[in-house]
């Protein structure tokens, strides 16, 4: 493929199989075999849904094969999802950007496409590849994944059974969280409040002016964590956050009009590690003091706690 490449395109719902109006776009942009993909999708999104998921799509014969890219996030009403892979294989797909046609989204029923020459998607031919986020890394280039494999094979079994078996020691009646829509709706901010009364709380105000409050978690401490968010202990991304710092921060970002929670794994800066926390669904670095981020920079990666 060339060195650089840039694709713009509208993302349409489809109801039916019929093309209606275009509700977002996705950007993509690839140079020296990396390739960044942006997501945005206006205006729809409500607390409690279900997740939206986005897949890059290829066309083989009668068939449009969907390589997972991740779940769309709410931010500021909108939905987004950002990424970064390799060009010549997407995500660990068996497919590159030049052999991609367009994106496929769903959830909640809906479905949403993008085609990069803004033709029509018969949505009805799509089918995930049946790829996991696991084989994906396991199919990982060296360079690309070599961090994660020096690590210890029984260190992160241990990790997994430590973390399941704390899940499972804590009674329901006991289990803390931060989203019981069921039997508390409105218990997010009440839930907060306890853990603020049994764990520090380190305040600091973000480039965009909101007041970010963050809480230090311990392996102990995870279950305090929404039981419907346990499926992250099985994270191979954040049992490497684990394994080499000992904690993760469960993050709270307020402003005027909407709070939001966060999960985040320690990790140091780079392009790669960007990469490899975007597909395991931490799409957000933050700094939690000091200039912009830079190669380098101590942080977190961040995804969203579900509500």
């Amino acid at each position: 493929m060339s060195e650089y490449k840039r694709l713009v395109s509208y993302i349409y719902e489809y109801v039916q199989g019929e093309k209606q109006e275009s509700l977002g776009f996705v950007k993509v942009n690839a140079r020296d075999g990396i390739c960044k993909i942006q997501i945005h999708m206006r205006g729809f999104y409500t607390r409690g849904q279900m997740p939206y998921r986005a897949y890059i799509f290829t066309q083989r014969r009668e068939r449009l094969l969907g390589q997972l890219l991740g779940e769309l996030e709410s931010i500021n009403g909108a939905l987004e999802w950002n990424g970064v892979t390799e060009a010549d294989n997407l995500m660990k797909a068996d497919f590159g950007l030049e052999d991609s046609q367009g994106i496929y989204i769903e959830g909640e029923d809906h479905v949403y496409a993008a085609q990069w020459e803004d033709f029509p998607v018969n949505v009805d031919q799509f089918e995930p590849l049946r790829r996991s986020v696991r084989q994906a890394v396991d199919g990982a280039s060296k360079e690309t994944a070599s961090q994660y494999e020096r690590e210890p094979e029984e260190t992160v079994q241990a990790a997994q059974i430590t973390m399941e078996a704390l899940a499972e020691e804590a009674a329901p009646q006991e289990m803390i969280g931060l989203a019981e829509p069921k039997r508390k709706p409105d218990s997010r901010q009440e839930q907060w409040e306890y853990l603020t009364r049994h764990f520090p709380v380190m305040q600091y105000v973000d480039g965009g002016g909101a007041v970010m409050s963050s809480i230090r978690l311990d392996p102990k401490s995870l279950t305090r964590v929404p039981r419907d968010k346990w499926e992250l202990g099985n994270n191979s991304f954040l049992l490497h956050g684990i394994y080499h710092y000992r904690h993760l921060l469960l993050l709270r970002r307020q402003t005027e009009t909407e709070t939001t929670y966060y999960i985040g794994v320690p990790g140091v800066y780079s392009d790669q590690e960007q990469m490899m926390a975007s597909m395991f669904g931490f799409q957000e670095f933050r700094m939690l003091k000091g200039p912009g981020t830079g190669k380098g920079s101590f942080g977190y990666w961040c995804r969203t706690l579900g509500t």
